[in-house]
């Protein structure tokens, strides 16, 4: 082999390993800044006030298109056949096909099951977490939940720019969801009526209260 050529071998086994180097370092950076960034978006979200936020859902079931409107700890999802109203205590789950509204009080993981951007707060108890595949256009961030958690793993990817979340997956025991965010509108005012259920909307639906 001449000069040349050990100069072109070499060349090319240097760049490998400063590139190699690079992922690694990324990798132990970015393994301690899953919390910080999922501080950054939540900060970034609570600034955005209240929020409209359309999307499509895909399930085991099928995909559908909704929207989730969210106040704080209140929220207000609407998708083709259900909807759900949560006013912060009590929460009115409405299903199509059963002309049927449960009525119940929740507890925070059980809330938390029904609305999808519930990560926003949740992340800080009950769940480990870690960075996953970013890209150039998105961190990606993993939850594991711990025994008694809503969720058994969380997958969010993050716009790089904005922080806002662009596709979520949930995961429990029985049902994996995914959520492709479509649209996102900050600074709503949304009437306090937004998050309960009126029955007079609703006049041949049964209400089931089991609080």
């Amino acid at each position: 082999m001449n000069k040349t050529m050990k100069k072109i071998v070499l060349f090319g086994i240097v760049k490998k390993i400063m590139l190699l180097a690079v992922v690694l370092f990324s990798q132990f950076v970015y393994a301690d800044n899953a919390t910080a960034l999922l501080d950054k978006a939540a900060e970034n979200f609570k600034a955005a006030g209240n929020v409209k936020i359309g999307f499509q859902a895909k399930a085991e079931s099928g995909s559908t298109t909704g929207y989730i409107d969210i106040a704080g700890n209140k929220f207000h999802c609407d998708m083709a056949g259900t909807k759900v109203w949560f006013d912060g205590e009590n929460m009115w789950h409405y299903v199509k096909s059963n002309e049927e509204v449960n009525v119940t009080t929740p507890s925070a993981a059980e809330a938390a099951k029904l609305n999808p951007y519930s990560f926003i707060s949740m992340y800080k108890k009950g769940y480990t977490c870690k960075m996953g595949k970013s890209t150039d256009k998105y961190y990606e961030v993993i939850l594991t939940g711990k025994q008694g958690s809503a969720y058994k793993k969380v997958v969010v990817q993050f716009d790089k720019k904005s922080y806002k979340p662009l596709y979520i997956k949930t995961q429990t025991a029985k049902h994996t969801t995914e959520f492709t965010v479509n649209s996102y509108l900050t600074k709503q005012n949304f009437p306090a009526s937004t998050f309960t259920f009126n029955k007079k909307e609703f006049p041949k639906v049964e209400v089931v209260d089991l609080r």
